[in-house]
């Protein structure tokens, strides 16, 4: 489902990313581990074309990522991929429902069928009495479950996870290890997460270690 090939990053003259390749399944839980420092989140970012890379290729459902630019990338990044970050960049204004639709207006869909899709996913998450709450009424776990729906409302191939537990206490961080691998065996969703969270990582289908800019 996405294959990377010799994917390098170079700021200046620091390379951070050397040459990796990386092949994931459909239905498949990947983590990716090691240092701070290591080209983890950069590494990432390449796959999830929030950044450039400096060469190398990345594939996603028989699509060169690397040959779109702009509205292109922008709306093909919107359909196939979802994110979830360290922090939940939650809009403050927004309730827990309008903040999951967002990414489906963005990318066109009607207003009903995104609403319909966005209510389903925060009952599926467990947060059905939420949904009128605006982030700073929620708790620090449920405020990343609704940025885990937010990444789910345009069925992604797949979501790309950075440090998804980083601010989570270790009840939260172990419920939402336990989301994912719901989200795997109930959607078939295919994940790629860093982590440094050493419960979340062997919890995958498969971990991969990253140090100095390479998958050792």
């Amino acid at each position: 489902m996405l294959v990377a090939r010799n994917l390098t990053k170079n700021y200046s003259n620091l390379q951070v990313v050397k040459g990796v390749d990386v092949t994931v399944k459909q239905g498949e839980i990947v983590t990716i581990v090691g240092s701070s420092g290591a080209g983890k989140s950069t590494l990432l970012h390449l796959l999830g074309t929030l950044d450039t890379p400096t060469s190398g290729e990345v594939w996603l459902q028989d699509v060169n990522l690397t040959t779109l630019k702009g509205n292109a990338l922008a709306d093909f990044r919107n359909r196939n991929i979802g994110f979830i970050f360290q922090f939940h960049h939650l809009l403050p204004e927004f309730t827990a429902l309008e903040n999951v639709c967002v990414p489906g207006y963005i990318g066109g869909a009607r207003k009903n069928q995104v609403k319909e899709r966005a209510q389903f996913l925060l009952e599926t998450l467990n947060l059905k009495d939420r949904m009128d709450h605006k982030p700073n009424e929620l708790s620090g776990g449920e405020q990343q479950r609704v940025a885990v729906a937010r990444a789910l409302i345009n069925t992604p191939a797949i979501v790309m996870a950075d440090e998804p537990t980083g601010n989570l206490d270790s009840k939260n961080a172990r419920e939402l290890h336990q989301l994912f691998l719901q989200l795997r065996d109930q959607f078939k969703q295919t994940f790629i997460i860093v982590t440094h969270n050493d419960e979340l990582a062997p919890l995958s289908d498969r971990q991969l270690t990253m140090k100095d800019g390479k998958i050792i």
